[in-house]
């Protein structure tokens, strides 16, 4: 080879090695890049593929060059809805509330009193009793609804001596008594013996009082008040209601809260007698009596 040489020319025997020192570099190159190209190429192949490799590359890192921001920009816009979106206002827990109690019927009529004794007409004779206390401004039932009986025609504003209606409003409890021993009573509570009268009669100035005094002596009719030994068990306990406390001569007498027999009564309410005695230990001075037809 190096004897060809020797005979060309020696502008062509200085190029040939530059020329194929830059074959060599071609081959490297492209060795280097895992082309297949092993020729040499032109000034023009060789600005082409530059190019196209600069353009390749700096598309393919596109992508790669291109994944952060986009991350970023995902992040950001997220940021940005959940801080653009409003948040539900909080919702207040509902406030417990308890069941609203009805005041009793009586509520209104019974001015300061602080227990009543409610006594309400089921139709003829029958009415329905209960206790109620108060504190406050509250009402508690302290004995529930108890079966009682009545006067015949019920409880009515239209009572007297001449009737036997028990009857309709609120009156005070004015005292006890009974045919036994104090119960433990909370108002004055005397006990009855033959002697003890309730005086009935519309001409007498003890008119609805109670008066003792032995039978055949008394300055009353006798014939027309009432003996209240002589009633027996009914009276075992009693509650004295201070109907007609003005004592108004016909206006009614004798009005008790007693044992009740089953019957009907002449005008008074009448309640078991177990019942009875837990009630009489039970009232205090003030206590009143209401009773409604209905």
């Amino acid at each position: 080879m190096f004897r060809r040489l020797a005979k060309l020319p020696l502008a062509v025997r200085v190029l040939c090695p530059v020329v194929a020192a830059v074959a060599v570099a071609a081959l490297v190159v492209a060795s280097a890049n895992g082309s297949p190209q092993a020729s040499p190429t032109s000034e023009s192949d060789v600005q082409w593929t530059t190019s196209t490799e600069l353009t390749t590359s700096s598309s393919a890192a596109e992508p790669s060059s291109s994944t952060a921001p986009t991350t970023t920009s995902v992040s950001s816009a997220a940021k940005s809805t959940s801080s653009s979106v409003p948040r539900p206002a909080a919702v207040a827990a509902p406030a417990k509330t308890e069941p609203r109690v009805e005041p009793p019927w009586f509520a209104s009529r019974v001015a300061g009193a602080t227990q009543v004794i409610s006594v309400v007409g089921a139709g003829g004779s029958n009415a329905t009793l209960s206790t109620w206390q108060k504190s406050a401004s509250d009402w508690t039932q302290v004995v529930g609804a108890t079966p009682a009986k009545v006067g015949s025609p019920g409880i009515s504003t239209s009572y007297g001596e001449s009737s036997s209606a028990t009857p309709a409003g609120v009156f005070a409890i004015t005292g006890a008594f009974g045919r036994q021993a104090d119960p433990g009573a909370g108002v004055s509570y005397f006990r009855i013996d033959s002697s003890d009268w309730w005086v009935s009669d519309v001409n007498s100035p003890d008119y609805n009082t109670h008066q003792r005094c032995a039978r055949g002596t008394c300055p009353f009719n006798e014939s027309t008040s009432e003996n209240l030994a002589e009633h027996g068990a009914v009276y075992d306990y009693a509650l004295v209601m201070g109907v007609n406390s003005q004592r108004v001569p016909g206006a009614g007498s004798a009005f008790f809260v007693h044992v009740t027999n089953g019957a009907p009564t002449a005008g008074c309410v009448a309640i078991p007698a177990s019942t009875l005695a837990s009630i009489v230990r039970w009232v205090r001075p003030g206590t009143v009596i209401a009773l409604s037809p209905r």
